[in-house]
Formats: C-alpha cells, structure tokens, sequence
C-alpha cells in the first residue's frame, strides 16, 4: 500500500507542477501582481506600477481581474498619478461589490486632493459620496470633509458635518479639537471653548496625545487672552508642558495673562455627548509649577540677574502681578533666541521692570534685547543666503533620493543648516511637504533615466565592438547570398537492392496525378531602414534625452517654488525682528533721554 501511494504520487507531482505555472494574467496568482504587492509594501510605488504594467499585454487595464486593477490604482495613487487612479477606481465603483474598499478608495483620493491643496475637488468628491457611505467610513470622512471646509474658512459648515451624527464617542481626539476651533471661529464660542478644554484635559497614551493636548492648551489659553480674560487663561495655560513644541508660546501667554484684565469665570457648555472632565496633570512637569514660588527653584529671578528693586509707582496689586509676570518670562528667555516666543520676552521683561520702577535694569535689558534681536538677524541673514543657494532642500532630499514612496515619503529628519530651525513651521505644512515630494520624485526619475542611459550605452558599445568594416544594408544582403550554401549539397545517397520484389503485374495502379501547387511566396525587397541593436539603442537614447529635458525643467520649476516659500517664511519672521528692534531701540532711546535729564531714580 505504501509503494502503491509513493507511486500514485510521483506521477501526480509533473501535474501539480504545470497546474501551479497556470495562472490568468492579472490574477491574484499573477507574479506579476504578487511581485507588485511585495513592492508596495516596501514603499516602492514606481517599480510597482511597471511590474503591474508588463503583465498587461493589450495595454489595457480596465479590462484587467479586479485585483490587478486594485494594484495598479494605489500604485498610481500612491506614486502621485491621481488623474489615472481615479479613472481605474471610477471603473471599479461600477463593477466591485466591495463597497468598503471603493469608500477607502474614494477618500485616498479626496486625501491626496487636500494634500495637495485642490479644496474644491477634495470637497465635491466627499459630497458626492454622502449617500451611498458605509458604515465604516463615517469617521474618516467626517474628519476629512472637516479639514477640507476648515482650510476654505467654512467653519459653520464644518462644525454641522462633525456634529450632524453625535458621534462624538467614535471621534479621535484631533476631530475634536478641529471642531472646536470650527465652533469658535463659528461664534459658538462657549460651545467651543468647551470642546477645547475637554481636549486639553485628555489623558494622554502617547506623544502625540501629549502634543495635541499642549496644542488645545495654548490655543484656548490665547483665546481667553485675545477677549482680555486673563483669568480664565493663566490655568489653562499652566497645563501645558514646560519641554514642549508648543511650551514657549504658553510661556509668553501666562506672563501676559498675570497682566490682562482677569474677566469674568467662564461657565462651559455642553457640546453632543462629550466625556466627562479628566484630570489635565497627568505629567508633573508642567507650567503651572513655575507659578509657584519656591516649588522649582528658590529664586527663579536669580537666573536673570535681577537684583531687588523699589517699587514706587505701581500699586501693590499691581506689583504682585507684575512680579508674578516675570516668572515665565524669566524662564523663556533662557531658551532658543531665535524663537519669537522668546524674542517677545526679551521686550517684555524690560517693559514689566519700567513698570515697577526699576528702570536702571530696565536699560540694561533694553540693551541685552537689542544685542539677541541684532544676533538674531544676523543669521537670519545667513539662512537667507543659504535658501537661495537651495541647500537645505538639496540636504533633505539626498538622503533619500532613490525612494519610491511617493505621497507616502515623511520628512523624518532636518538637514544641519542654518535656516532649518527658522522653517520647522513650514516644513510641516501640506504645501511645502507635497511641493518637497513632486521635487524629491523628479530627482529620483532623473537618476533612474541616467542608469538606463548608461546600460544603453554599454549594450551600444557591445554592439559596435566588431572588427566588421561597416557595410550598407544591401551590401549585408548580398554578401549573404554569396556564403549561402544549399542544404543538401555534399550529401551522399546510396541505392540498395531490393530482393523481395513483387509478383509482375501486381503492382498497385498510381494514383492520379494531382494538379501541380505553384507557390505564391515572393522575394522581399531589401529593407528601407535597418531596425538592429544600434539603431534601437539611438531611438531609445534620443526618447531619454527628451525626457530628462522634461525632468530638469520639472525639477527647476520645483525647486523654485520651495525656495520662494522658504524665502518668504524667513522674510516675514525676518520683518517681525525689525519691529521688535525698533521697539527695543526706541524705548532704549527713551529712558536713556530720561536719565539725561535726571527723571530716573538712582536705584
């Protein structure tokens, strides 16, 4: 039985063997379609629409099995082709019944149109799919119908797509603070600052959490400031992290804070079916520690140099807010200078002292102020040589230049340069970052028309590595004729005798002549052009040269673009230093015209 089933077994094996080569092409079984599918998942999107393509024989893809037409449509997408993944996904929606994934699909689509800053296209092609959106996607398509109509200024319209559904619970905490923001700027105000605080009372899992919940903080901590409510704002404030993205300007808000009229208490209103308040100091350091003397450090205005000074002008309320003020200010002054954060505490911690009367440290902070603003604009000046010579973008990309990942490539780290701190703003916006990847992807395509135009060249230097005199094509043919040899010729035949022959007169009649068959085959003329290896390889040299053309102005046009960004993120901060150094030199100016005239006391 045992050698019966080894037996049945072998002989099944060649079958199993051809069975497992018979695929149809664009099959799930396609290795074309597996290769794809591998090379997706390792980010390397252009190789994976050629894979996708060579099995594609008609040039045809609509006509393709859906799992083909599925690879090639996120391919393209993920590449950056949008045009000719949607037309693939169109067809789809017509013929999938994976109603699901044609949702995932549509929305890829309206994602990419945000990213790249086409609103309307994003917008209408969310609308268009209102009705006939699965269960599964509601959540993603309300968060992104929302950053769509936030980014065009429809905050009313925001603020109904994410409450319409009171979803709430189903919401990620990012929704929830971009409906607050759309509910503010909406004038729902206390509907709002509700849904902003809640945020930033979430209890964080992660990073990120942390981050968001420091973002809710400030922005709601500037709201109440900005409506002179300062009050409100300083407890807000002091949940923020005191190591932060978004640290210093909280420090500056909490000093302005002690200053601000303090307003009325703010009573919360209820907004669809939030949770409950959570406990915002889940981390011990934050800046409502530095709010309290002692705690963090015996004498925080020891780090300053202030030394003690008389208070005669201001009243004790006054002075105790004034000295309550300093303490963020103290501590933010102490960090980067080329934050405008810290630039602006450099203006205010002078201002504060010629409010309490200490008007000699008041000039020497002036003076300290103008030499950190000068120093800052100095190299401000320096990053700006530096954009124009385009080498912070030529740094970020070379790191990563042979990358496929299309849309899907992340900044992940900033070049060592100068202007690189001064653009961390916009190196997070969606116009630089989608501007950076068309640029980083004609590099790319660049490189890989290079490679090939040197593996032409070796294939054409293979070619014509020939000690053949170079011949016309009908010398080529001719030469042919004349070494030609017929088959047959030097072929011996030889005849034997047959001794079993046949009775006379039986032989079998010959059959009847057939009619002869004339051949209707006729000699080609000689070739108008030659279509051999060298003459393949020039063709296909001239189509490359063509396209690297196309590439280089691409990729100029490009490069342009981000440095006019960048040129004018760094002129605009570049303009807010110069305010800020006429108001240093100009109060400097002033109480140094005071002193002249002895209307300052000695201190």
């Amino acid at each position: 039985m045992m050698r019966r089933a080894l037996v049945s077994l072998l002989l099944a094996a060649p079958t199993l063997a051809f069975a497992a080569d018979v695929y149809v092409p664009g099959s799930p079984e396609d290795p074309h379609v597996r290769e794809a599918q591998y090379l997706l998942r390792d980010h390397r999107t252009l190789s994976a629409a050629i894979e996708l393509r060579l099995s594609d024989k008609k040039n045809d893809a609509l006509r393709m099995p859906e799992a083909y037409q599925w690879r090639l449509a996120e391919s393209y997408l993920a590449f950056g082709l949008r045009d000719r993944a949607e037309e693939i996904y169109r067809s789809l929606a017509g013929s999938s019944s994976d109603k699901d994934r044609i949702a995932s699909a549509q929305l890829d689509v309206a994602e990419f149109d945000y990213q790249r800053g086409y609103l309307a296209e994003a917008r209408a092609t969310l609308y268009k799919m209102r009705e006939v959106l699965p269960e599964s996607a509601v959540v993603r398509w309300q968060d992104l119908l929302a950053r769509v109509l936030l980014a065009e200024s429809r905050y009313g319209e925001a603020a109904d797509v994410l409450t319409e559904l009171n979803n709430a619970g189903n919401q990620s905490s990012y929704t929830r603070f971009n409906l607050g923001v759309a509910l503010v700027n909406d004038g729902r105000t206390a509907q709002g600052q509700t849904v902003l605080d809640r945020v930033g009372r979430l209890v964080p899992d992660d990073l990120e959490d942390l981050a968001l919940r420091d973002r809710a903080n400030t922005s709601l901590g500037w709201h109440f400031l900005q409506n002179q409510q300062g009050g409100t704002a300083k407890p807000i404030f002091s949940r923020v992290r005191v190591e932060g993205p978004f640290s210093n300007r909280a420090l500056l808000g909490l000093g302005w804070a002690e200053l601000a009229p303090q307003g009325d208490r703010v009573v919360k209103a209820e907004v669809g079916d939030d949770k409950p308040d959570a406990d915002p100091f889940t981390t011990f350091s934050t800046l409502g520690v530095l709010v309290r003397p002692g705690f963090l450090e015996d004498d925080i205005f020891k780090r300053a140099g202030l030394r003690a000074f008389s208070l005669k002008k201001a009243s004790r309320e006054e002075t105790d807010a004034l000295q309550r003020a300093l303490v963020p200010w103290v501590e933010l002054i102490s960090r980067d200078p080329m934050d405008t954060a810290v630039q602006e505490a450099w203006l205010a911690i002078p201002f504060t002292l010629d409010r309490l009367g200490a008007y000699t440290q008041a000039l020497q902070y002036y003076e300290k102020a103008v030499g950190v603003l000068e120093n800052a604009h100095d190299r401000m000046d320096k990053a700006l040589e530096s954009i124009k010579r385009g080498r912070m973008v030529e740094t970020i990309v070379r790191r990563e230049i042979d990358s496929e990942a299309g849309r899907d490539w992340k900044l992940r780290d900033l070049p060592d340069a100068p202007e690189t701190y001064f653009l961390q703003s916009l190196l997070a916006e969606h116009r630089f970052q989608e501007a950076l990847k068309n640029y980083r992807d004609v590099r790319m395509m660049s490189r890989n028309l290079e490679a090939w135009q040197q593996r032409l060249a070796t294939v054409e230097r293979s070619a014509s590595n020939t000690d053949r005199a170079d011949m016309r094509v009908d010398q080529v043919i001719e030469r042919q004729r004349a070494q030609w040899k017929a088959p047959w010729a030097g072929l011996k035949i030889q005849l034997h005798g047959d001794e079993k022959l046949s009775v006379p007169g039986a032989t079998t009649p010959a059959a009847p002549s057939q009619p002869a068959v004339t051949s209707q085959l006729q000699l080609s003329g000689v070739p108008a052009r030659f279509n051999g290896v060298r003459e393949q390889t020039s063709t296909l040299h001239a189509r490359i040269g063509g396209l690297r053309e196309q590439l280089a102005q691409a990729g100029a046009e490009q490069a342009r673009l981000l440095q006019d960004m960048s040129v004018a993120e760094l002129e605009g901060q570049q303009r807010q230093i110069e305010r800020y150094l006429v108001e240093a030199r100009f109060a400097l100016a002033r109480l140094y015209d005071r002193q002249i005239k002895g209307e300052l006391d000695a201190q």
